[in-house]
Parts: structure tokens; C-alpha cells; sequence
């Protein structure tokens, strides 16, 4: 595949080389037009070391890679203090169009790494539907997996389920007291009960199968019903249940997820004694105040951390080290990556001490944490409540605006700042909707495209570019040679968002193309075959791109 800045990065390192220097290289596009294609402040960076002058050291350069590529240059010129701009030759950047249409789907992709990720994705409690916020950790975590897949490493992506606790207690009493009104009894709502009416979608589940079975049990302040088998039923049916609409919400949201683990499993398994019993052994556990507590202060910790409670019950801690013990054996993966929203914070460092405690390496798991999103319509917090709860649901605002938007606008910030998301502006048809405005550029290839078969013209047989020779087409393929980079740094950093900055970048410079120039002219099909190329080429890399979000391509708007 032909890569531009991969021949001035082998370049620049040569030089580097014939002076027995090392430095990092950093090549960007130059901020404004007219300046060539690419850009490096390598000699500014040398100047330190050469004890000279960056614009002599730039003209160094400068000669030194002429000499050694007469080609792939029209013009390398020294700018200001001492950058060095390179602009390309039509025929090195005519080369782009051909890996492109051989390439296709795999146009971007990067070679094969030895290397496994695994990542936890939503992981929200099977208590209910998914929200907005849900949303978010999801449309953000399956992106990532896209990105790094395309990017050549193998990913493995799971769901780690909270099947165990006091939260499936309160959602069995509350699909049972919704079960009881069905019934016909008049049962007073629990205080900690969950809303909406999903519980009452569940709870009619329960009347088909098992008719007034249980009607006339009660519950106690613990949230447990009188009879331990039933209450056993509620709780594991009603945990199957929610967490199967969730599948098929993720499913419908294009989320893949290849495993759910989950907690009541760890319990069961004996898995948090075996982990309590390796820490004993460690010397990393005390008794203090009736309570097991382990030295995370010995790894940084602000204070130790309790895993038994004077009670006898474990701390919200302790099932998920044994579960991320569980998952590093289980997964053998190099990293693990949790996405978590952005009320964990303060429980980072305990997680990591603790794996750090257990033998890991020190950066075996990252979490990335992920701001919470308000809904906005005309200028105001909107507040959707056709399930009621007190929750935005995603499916409500799937069936409301669809799938690409949110996974789109989601994906679009950095998963660090809070987002506001504007439902109005979704919804509307103009180049103010960022989605909008970019599926309509494929939209517009394809019109293209079809108007060309309708005419019979074929350029499936092109091979020579020589006739696109405007700025705007060679910047535009610039770009498209750059798309590599933004797949590898989007991997590296973890963040969508930059696949969507290349995206309205390509479809910027699209529209004001389309604008500008005719494509299909009767008159000149040399020229028309060669611009049908270049809008397949427009086309298929924007595909790519967005498959990377999970948003599809638009055929006709």
C-alpha cells in the first residue's frame, strides 16, 4: 500500500541514521492551504543537538532527501524558523486512488499485531432497559473494538454481568408486586422498587408461565420474599429476562459483545475465597476491627481497603477483583480495557492495587472513563418518558431518531467531557446535522455512480489518473493517504471521536468538490471515467470509516 508519510518518515529517518542521531519524527499536515501536503519540525527539534542554525539543518534535509528521492516530490521547501513543507507530485498522489480501489474494505487497515485487547463494554445492571448513558459506554466501546481491530489487533469484548447483590432482590420484588397487580391484588409500590413499565412487560411473563402460583406471598423489609424457592425464581428468571432485552437492545444499538461473564457465577465458583486465600498468602491481608483489609497502601493507595466487612460479607470490591482475576485467566489477553461511567472515578486505584497486589503487571487493565450525556431539545433538557422511569431509554430514542445518529453524535466527543446531545438537530435534514451532513456525501457517490450506469459509462478499466490535476482533488486524496494514521492514533488513544473528525474532513472537502466541479461530462469521458474513479474512491473510504463507528452508509438521502 502506498503511504506518503510513511516515505518521508523513511526519509527523515534515514537522515537521522546518517548523522547517528535519534529523535522522534512527527510529520503533520500543514495547518494552512498552500503549504504542500505534509509538514515536519524535525529541524527545530535538531537544533540542540547540531549546535546550529534549524534553518540551515532544514536545508540539510532538504538536500539530503532530494538526493535520495528524485520522484515522489514537486516542491520540498524550508517555511519560517526552519519547518520543512513537502508537496507531492500528481503521480505519487494518483497512486492513492489505485491502493484505494484495489484495497477497498481493507483500504486502511494495519498489519496483523501480535497483541490482544479485551474489552468490558456497558456492563450495565440486568435491572432494567438501557439508557442513555449506556448508550454512550457503548456507541464508544464497540467503536474502539472496530478501530482496534482495523487496526491489527486482536480484540475479545465482554459483558460482565451483576447477577448478585441486593439490587436483584429489589428487582425481584418489584417485578413480583407488578406480578401481584396483574393479578389483581392490591399490593402497595416498595419503596426502593424500580419504575416503568418494563417491570409490568416482565412480570406478565410470569403470570402466562405460572398463572396465581405466588400470588399471595409477601416480602420483607430485606427485600426477600416468604418463600426462599420463589423468591429464588423471581430473582434468577427476572435477571434472564432483563438481560436478554438488553442483548437484543445492544444487538439493535450494532454493540457486539462475544462474552458475558457474571458475578453470581464468581460467587458460586469459589472464586473470591481463592483470590482472598492467594492475598493471605501474599502477606497483603490483616484483621483489623473485625474486618479482612488489604495493603493497598503499599502501592499507593491513600489508605487500605476493606474485603470482609465485620459482618462476614464481602465489599463491593472483592467480587471484582476475583472477577477481573477470573477474566486475565480466562481471556489471556495482553490489556484490558473496563469503560466505566464517569461516577466510578475514586475507584480506580483500588481496582488496580488490587490486581497490581495479585501479581499483575502494573498497567494490565485501564479504565477509561466516560462522561454522562444530557438530552436536549430546542435549547432545553428533554426528558423522554413513553416507558416512564426516571431514565432516557435508548430504545425510545432509537425508535425516535435512529441508530446512526446517536451512535454517531455519541462517538463524536471525546469520552472525557460531558456531552449535551440535541435531539432537534438530529432530527433535522441540513449540513447543521453532523451525521446528516456526512451520510449525505455518500449519498451523493452513489447518485454519481448510478447516474454513470444509467449512462453506460464504464471505468471499471482505469488505471492512469493523469487528468485530475485540481487542488481540490489532490488534497483530497492528501487526506485519504492519511487515513492509516488517524485509524492507528484513534487505536493507540482509544478515541472515536478522531475517526469522526476525518470523517467531516473527507465530506467537507467532498461537497465543496461536488459543488465546484461536474463529474459526468458526455463530452469528455477521459475526464468523467478518471472523476468516477475518484468519487468510488471518496466513497469506499468513507465506508470504512464509518463502519469503524458503527454507523451505516447512506445510498440515497
Amino acid at each position: 500500500m502506498n503511504n506518503n508519510i510513511k516515505i518521508v518518515e523513511d526519509l527523515l529517518t534515514s537522515y537521522l541514521a546518517s548523522k547517528n542521531l535519534e529523535k522522534e519524527i512527527i510529520i503533520e499536515k500543514p495547518r494552512q492551504e498552500g503549504f504542500g501536503h505534509l509538514s515536519t519540525n524535525l529541524a527545530l527539534l535538531l537544533a540542540k543537538d547540531l549546535k546550529a542554525n534549524p534553518r540551515e539543518i532544514a536545508n540539510e534535509i532538504i538536500s539530503f532527501i532530494k538526493e535520495k528521492d528524485q520522484q515522489s516530490f514537486k516542491e520540498i521547501s524550508l517555511a519560517g524558523p526552519g519547518f520543512i513543507n513537502f508537496t507531492f507530485t500528481n503521480e505519487q498522489l494518483h497512486k492513492i486512488m489505485a491502493d484505494v480501489l484495489t484495497l477497498k474494505t481493507n483500504y486502511g487497515k494495519s498489519q496483523p499485531k501480535n497483541y490482544t485487547y479485551n474489552l468490558e463494554i456497558v456492563s450495565a445492571n440486568p435491572t432494567g432497559f438501557l439508557h442513555i448513558g449506556h448508550a454512550r459506554n457503548g456507541a464508544i466501546g464497540d467503536s474502539v473494538a472496530r478501530i482496534l481491530r482495523f487496526a491489527g489487533f486482536n480484540v475479545q469484548t465482554e459483558y460482565y454481568v451483576n447477577d448478585a447483590g441486593n439490587q436483584i432482590n429489589i428487582l425481584a420484588i418489584t417485578v413480583f408486586t407488578c406480578y401481584q397487580t396483574l393479578l389483581g391484588k392490591e399490593v402497595p409500590t416498595p419503596e426502593e422498587a424500580y419504575k416503568g413499565d418494563m417491570y409490568f412487560d416482565v412480570a406478565q411473563k410470569f403470570v402466562d408461565k405460572y398463572q396465581d402460583k405466588y400470588v399471595d406471598l409477601t416480602y420483607g423489609e430485606d427485600y426477600k420474599m416468604s418463600d426462599p424457592v420463589a423468591h429464588k425464581i423471581f430473582r434468577n428468571e427476572s435477571v434472564e429476562l432483563f438481560l436478554d432485552i438488553i442483548k437484543e437492545q445492544l444487538k439493535l444499538f450494532r454493540v457486539d459483545i462475544e462474552y458475558y461473564s457474571s458475578e453470581k457465577a464468581i460467587y458460586a465458583g469459589g472464586k473470591i475465597d481463592a483470590v482472598l486465600e492467594q492475598y493471605d498468602k501474599l502477606g497483603k491481608t490483616y484483621h483489623k476491627d473485625g474486618a479482612l483489609w488489604l495493603k493497598t497502601t503499599d502501592f499507593g493507595d491513600e489508605k487500605d481497603r476493606v474485603l470482609v466487612k465485620n459482618n462476614g460479607d464481602y465489599s463491593y470490591i472483592t467480587p471484582d477483583l476475583a472477577v477481573h482475576n477470573e477474566r486475565l485467566q480466562r481471556s489471556k489477553a495482553d490489556h484490558l480495557v473496563n469503560f466505566w461511567g464517569g461516577d466510578h472515578h475514586g475507584y480506580i486505584i483500588r481496582m488496580l492495587v488490587g490486581l497490581e497486589l495479585l501479581g499483575y503487571p502494573k498497567d494490565i487493565l485501564e479504565i477509561d472513563m466516560i462522561q454522562m450525556v444530557r438530552l436536549l431539545k430546542d435549547g432545553q433538557e428533554y426528558k423522554m418518558s413513553k416507558r416512564k422511569g426516571s431514565a432516557v431509554w435508548l430504545i425510545d430514542l432509537i425508535e425516535e431518531i435512529g441508530v446512526d445518529p446517536i451512535r454517531y453524535m455519541l462517538s463524536s466527543k471525546t469520552p472525557q467531557s460531558h456531552m449535551d446531545l440535541d435531539v432537534g438537530l438530529l432530527k433535522e435534514y441540513s449540513s447543521k446535522n453532523p451525521v446528516y451532513y456526512a451520510q449525505y456525501a455518500t449519498a451523493r457517490c452513489n447518485s454519481v455512480l448510478k447516474q454513470a450506469a444509467a449512462n453506460n459509462i464504464s471505468f471499471d478499466d482505469i488505471i492512469s489518473f493523469e487528468l485530475l490535476t485540481t487542488d481540490k482533488e489532490l488534497n483530497l486524496l492528501n487526506d485519504i493517504d492519511l487515513f492509516n494514521r488517524y485509524v492507528e492514533y484513534s487505536a493507540k488513544m482509544r478515541q472515536p471521536h478522531l475517526i469522526c473528525d476525518y470523517i467531516q474532513n473527507i465530506t467537507r472537502q467532498f461537497h465543496s468538490y461536488y459543488n465546484e466541479f461536474k463529474v459526468i461530462n458526455l463530452e469528455n469521458l477521459a475526464l468523467t471515467k478518471q472523476r468516477l474513479c475518484f468519487i468510488q474512491v471518496v466513497y469506499q473510504v468513507l465506508s470504512n470509516a464509518f463502519n469503524l463507528i458503527g454507523v451505516d452508509v447512506m445510498e440515497k438521502m
